[in-house]
């Protein structure tokens, strides 16, 4: 009797568990909802929730109105800016989350995302290749199929040196991160040559993807990055049982039989897909990649199963509510998503800094 109450106990905790991560995740998604129709009511022309929200289903059922009238104009700000702009900061904050996590779990690294292992750099050097000289894998215009190659191609080559340099540094891996470190600067001086020697209306474009904007956005440029990110997450997520055992050591996890260096590198390889066709429409855009797994981990644990899609609503949150606050800040101009990720992003990385708890790794 003793044991089956054990038992039952044991059941009834874990119960508890797994709802509570659930309920998180739910709560978050629900969130995310939420800030989707704010996002729509936020630019140089308020509308309130209401009023977006009829525009949208009248929209979607084929009403039309009277050219240059304000209700021509307000379905056109809806349905044609505001829609696809929260579209894309719902997706790429969800894959940018994502390849942080997954990178930290792969790598072991609390410090691990596409920014800090020169994965984005390498990804903005494609993309000024293909802006400043013109040269990409085919396809053609700014952000078109040839552009994403580029940044594809060149997102590879930081991925390619941590795997070459990983095994001689099992135990230290912050090393590999100062070797993405040191690819990244490469990368950003490279950048900087390409710069230096082009035109004035390049050098605004390059620079907007420096720093990372929502700027520009349409239907257009959506299908393909929805596409990588939500075709990585598809395969990623299968994979979260594995990914739990790469907190062992590598011998340790070939002993219950997981092929570490082949899951490691199935991961760096999607992850770098996944962040160079959002750099390649939006730029590079910090601190979400680095900050949402962190903040899920000390919440729910370190369980991928519960952290990937966790960090997924998470940073789909995150970066849609940076965009609202950069449409809304009254400057002359507006501010890009990446600055305002960079300013809330790093005193939140200090405050979980200070307050981590070592159990989460």
């Amino acid at each position: 009797m003793t044991e089956q109450a054990s038992n039952k106990d044991f059941k009834a905790e874990y119960s508890r568990y797994v709802w509570f991560k659930l309920l998180f995740i739910a709560g978050l998604g629900v969130l995310t909802f939420f800030i989707f129709w704010i996002s729509l009511c936020v630019g140089t022309r308020d509308l309130d929730v209401a009023t977006v929200f009829d525009y949208f289903i009248k929209h979607l059922q084929g009403v039309t109105y009277e050219p240059r009238s304000q209700q021509a104009f307000d379905d056109s700000i809806v349905w044609n800016y505001r829609v696809p702009r929260a579209l894309f900061g719902i997706i790429s904050g969800a894959g940018l989350a994502i390849s942080g996590a997954i990178m930290q779990s792969v790598m072991k690294n609390p410090l691990a995302d596409p920014y800090t292992t020169g994965v984005s750099s390498g990804a903005l050097f494609g993309v000024a290749i293909a802006i400043t000289l013109g040269f990409s894998f085919g396809g053609s215009g700014i952000a078109g199929v040839g552009t994403v190659l580029n940044a594809v191609l060149m997102a590879m080559v930081p991925v390619v040196v941590i795997l070459l340099f990983s095994p001689f540094f099992r135990k230290s891996p912050s090393t590999l991160i100062l070797a993405g470190v040191a690819v990244s600067y490469m990368f950003n001086a490279l950048t900087s040559i390409l710069l230096v020697s082009t035109d004035e209306a390049n050098l605004d474009i390059v620079y907007r993807w420096q720093v990372g904007s929502f700027t520009d956005l349409s239907w257009g440029s959506l299908p393909l990055m929805t596409i990588s990110v939500i075709v990585g997450i598809a395969i990623i997520l299968p994979l979260s049982n594995k990914l739990n055992l790469m907190s062992l050591d590598d011998k340790d996890a070939k002993s219950l039989g997981l092929n570490s260096e082949r899951l490691r590198i199935v991961c760096l390889v999607i992850l770098s897909f996944i962040s160079a066709s959002i750099v390649s429409y939006v730029g590079i855009i910090g601190f979400v990649g680095l900050v949402i797994p962190h903040m899920v981990r000390m919440i729910i644990g370190s369980d991928n199963r519960f952290l990937i899609p966790g960090s997924v609503v998470l940073g789909a949150f995150f970066l849609t509510a940076c965009d609202i606050i950069s449409r809304a800040l009254d400057v002359q101009a507006e501010v890009p998503v990446g600055v305002v990720t960079s300013f809330i992003g790093a005193p939140i990385f200090l405050y979980l800094i200070i307050r981590q708890k070592s159990g989460v790794w």
